[in-house]
């Protein structure tokens, strides 16, 4: 394997964490996690040149739904401030992507959530599963985990 080969790429985003997103206790609300994470995938889209569209022919891969939701809290975060999120792509289907994430200090030091998030492209007359088109996969690919075991 070349030494310069990225392995297990993932997206970094910086989120802002404000005071009225904490609970009576000053942590930030779990049901508040979900806002950062997708924050974080609409960031990686923008990367890639990508932005919601009006009309949905313009950007085909933005008619999607989550369809799966798995967070797990490590330790608080607490106050405000900014959390690191990283984001990856576990499994990149026909019709389907599930991202994984981390939720971190901003220094990565310390971890406050870990999960995945899977959502699916629809068509939007029949609202039945569709392919994600090239643009999307090539775009996702750098996220893409490589899993191989290393000898």
């Amino acid at each position: 394997m070349n030494v310069t080969e990225q392995i297990n790429s993932k997206f970094t985003y910086f989120s802002t964490i404000h005071f009225d997103e904490l609970d009576p206790m000053q942590m930030l609300h779990n049901a508040r996690f979900a806002n950062h994470v997708e924050r974080a995938v609409i960031a990686y889209y923008q990367t890639r040149g990508r932005r919601w569209e009006a009309n949905v022919e313009d950007n085909p891969d933005q008619f999607h739904v989550v369809r799966d939701y798995h967070i797990e809290f490590l330790s608080p975060f607490m106050g405000t401030g900014t959390m690191r999120v990283d984001v990856w792509v576990e499994k990149l289907g026909q019709t389907s992507c599930v991202y994984g994430f981390l939720c971190s200090s901003e220094d990565a030091g310390k971890a406050h959530a870990r999960g995945d998030r899977t959502i699916i492209k629809l068509d939007p007359k029949s609202l039945r599963p569709a392919p994600w088109t090239e643009l999307f996969r090539q775009g996702h690919m750098p996220l893409v985990r490589d899993l191989r075991a290393y000898a």
